[in-house]
């Protein structure tokens, strides 16, 4: 078990959503399909009635498919987060994605966006996941996801070899959907020195290294090796 699928390192992370929006802050400027884009309209495509979203976050895509329509039920392990996603006017509830509080089937599609590689027990989350839809829509990140970013900090970006990412997630969920389709969402983001330092100091698990990001002039192209994927059970 790495840090970044720590239960207890998770938990804090997500007590509050200040890392969260730190990190979120830098995507609205990537080239490329943006990968939440690509997930609504997967959804959207599966004309669903019910919609379970776990690991909801402060509960923006939540609130973005209720209004166009669904009937969403909103699940995330941090009662903060779940406060944050019911002032928006969504169904929320505390719930861990492996060990999921409702009935088989009780929806049509399930949710998981970046969130899945933070799960201890990730088979176990796949098989809750196939027990109450019999479809899912999960958007991750590749293994090289920033990695010029990392690379000049010194991270050792091996763990992700072993969590849910774009290289292993189809095999992961093979294991418990017979179809699965990939849809890309790379791109490109311009970071400063300023904006890595930003996005190290709001990371999950490595806030110690914002400091080794080395001054330079301007911004640098970095990977966003994004992708979403659609499982039918």
């Amino acid at each position: 078990m790495s840090a970044q699928d720590d239960p207890e390192v998770v938990r804090r992370e997500y007590a509050d959503d200040r890392g969260l929006a730190g990190r979120q802050s830098i995507w609205s400027r990537r080239t490329g399909l943006q990968p939440l884009d690509a997930a609504f309209e997967a959804i959207v495509a599966l004309a669903p009635s019910r919609v379970l979203e776990v690991g909801c976050g402060r509960g923006e895509f939540a609130e973005r498919l209720a209004a166009s329509g669904f009937d969403v039920v909103a699940a995330d392990q941090s009662e903060h987060m779940v406060e944050l996603t019911r002032a928006r006017g969504v169904d929320a509830r505390v719930a861990d994605v492996q060990s999921l509080p409702f009935a088989g089937d009780q929806f049509d599609v399930a949710v998981a966006n970046f969130m899945l590689y933070h799960v201890a027990d990730l088979d176990r989350a796949l098989a809750e996941l196939a027990r109450v839809a019999p479809r899912l829509v999960a958007a991750t990140n590749g293994a090289r996801q920033l990695w010029e970013m990392w690379e000049l900090v010194g991270r050792d970006l091996s763990e992700r070899e072993r969590l849910f990412f774009r290289e292993n997630g189809e095999a992961s969920l093979r294991r418990h959907y017979g179809e699965v389709q990939l849809i890309d969402a790379s791109g490109t983001i311009e970071l400063s020195a300023d904006d890595m330092r930003r996005y190290i100091s709001h990371s999950v698990a490595h806030k110690h290294l914002a400091a080794a990001v080395p001054d330079f002039e301007g911004a640098r192209p970095v990977t966003a090796s994004s992708v979403v994927f659609v499982a039918v059970r």
